[in-house]
């Protein structure tokens, strides 16, 4: 009986010896690939996707790592452009107010500005110019502060009704000065809590409603409302101005983006860019609904 076996158990272990080289091999190779790939990454060397063949037959966990390592490098490829981007538009952005400072310094101490109403009239466009740049290196710091995580190990649990309350009260009185009819319709309960920041949440709401005066003009309407369910509050701020174009809506909250010519281009373009970080940070969700020359509205959904 052993002999009929013999023949069964030498071609199980030629069977198993055979496995086992395939599969020395199939890893083997995996992890040459994935040492590359490795080395690819740390060169660098993000713009080409990493080697590495899907097939359900050979895959292994290190094929697997392999993939997400490519993923990796998407990843740190869209920060590298992010960050170039940040970089260019600073640049840009900064270039503008000193060189007019420069320009008229310049036109001064070469004597260009020989009386008195000259040489005052270009101090005060120097200092008007210092102004906006300090205003735009505190925006800066502020939104480099912002995309540190530090921060999101102080939120606090407190009251949001009178924080939109506050701003409501606010912006009511905003748009009479600015001539904009301001309406509010506030419906959350005294006893409603979230976690959150409450200067970062105030600094979002004042952004949009910047925006709505900004894109509005005289006797056009601006609506804030919140309302409460079981699960969720949503607060809006729509207005009746010059809307945004399907192009432009798509991008508006993307870093250093201005819209098109139909809007007023002011500022750095980090505005809503950062309304945009502080609303992912605290676990909220932003959107927009607009149409040219029917005005915008933006919706912050906050769950409870």
């Amino acid at each position: 009986m052993l002999q009929g076996l013999l023949p069964f158990i030498v071609f199980f272990e030629i069977f198993c010896t055979v496995l086992a080289v395939i599969i020395s091999n199939t890893i083997s190779s995996s992890i040459t690939i994935l040492n590359k790939n490795t080395e690819r990454i740390a060169s660098g060397e993000l713009d080409v996707q990493l080697n590495y063949e899907k097939n359900t037959k050979t895959d292994n966990e290190i094929t697997s790592l392999t993939e997400n390592l490519d993923k990796m490098r998407l990843a740190l490829k869209d920060e590298a452009e992010r960050r170039t981007k940040f970089i260019m538009g600073i640049s840009h952005d900064l270039r503008t107010p000193v060189a007019v400072i420069k320009g008229y310094t310049e036109a001064m101490s070469e004597g260009l500005c020989d009386t008195s109403e000259e040489a005052k009239k270009s101090l005060d466009i120097i200092s008007t110019k210092t102004e906006q740049l300090e205003t735009m290196i505190n925006t800066l710091i502020n939104f480099v502060k912002l995309n540190q995580t530090d921060w999101l190990q102080q939120l606090k649990k407190q009251k949001i009704a009178p924080v939109i309350n506050e701003f409501v009260q606010s912006s009511i009185t905003t748009g009479e000065i600015f001539k904009r009819n301001v309406k509010a319709h506030v419906k959350i309960s005294d006893e409603t809590e979230l976690a959150f920041d409450k200067s970062l949440v105030q600094r979002t709401f004042e952004n949009l409603f910047s925006n709505a005066l900004r894109y509005t003009n005289e006797n056009d309407q601006i609506e804030i409302t919140a309302e409460e369910d079981e699960k969720r509050i949503l607060f809006k701020i729509k207005d009746s101005g010059i809307g945004i174009s399907k192009e432009d809506k798509e991008k508006i909250f993307d870093m250093f983006y201005r819209a098109s010519s139909s809007r007023r281009e002011e500022g750095m373009g980090i505005g809503l860019a950062t309304v945009m970080t502080i609303i992912k940070a605290h676990g909220w969700k932003i959107s927009v609904e607009s149409e040219l020359g029917k005005g915008s509205e933006f919706t912050i959904e906050m769950p409870l």
